[in-house]
């Protein structure tokens, strides 16, 4: 199982919005997200919030068959929820539709 983590910045003043989006994506849209990840690939998504004197980030966490083509899985689906992503949380990013995550390089992945 392939595993990818990513940090994206959130532009400042967009944090609540970006909350009230994840909180969206655990209440009313459950059953959309939980369908999406099988389309994704995803097995595995663990997503933390941090608060640092250089803004607020993401850490997104994926494992999956390739987390790395992950979004753009996402978004050829055309779904309901991917264009809910493109048109409403991406831009809270920061971030335009089909973009991928922002760039990360692997120093360790280590596991019992």
């Amino acid at each position: 199982m392939a595993a990818k983590a990513s940090l994206i910045p959130i532009p400042a003043g967009k944090t609540e919005a970006v909350k009230k989006a994840f909180e969206e994506m655990r209440g009313s849209r459950e059953g959309q997200c939980v369908a999406n990840r099988h389309v994704m690939g995803i097995t595995t998504e663990f997503v933390t919030l941090h608060h640092t004197p250089h803004g607020d980030f993401l850490v997104a966490y994926l494992e999956g068959d390739d987390p790395s083509k992950a979004t753009e899985r996402m978004m050829a689906s055309d779904s309901e929820y991917a264009r809910w992503i493109a048109k409403d949380v991406l831009p809270l990013l920061g971030m335009g539709e089909g973009e991928p995550l922002p760039a990360s390089e692997t120093l360790a992945d280590w596991r019992a």
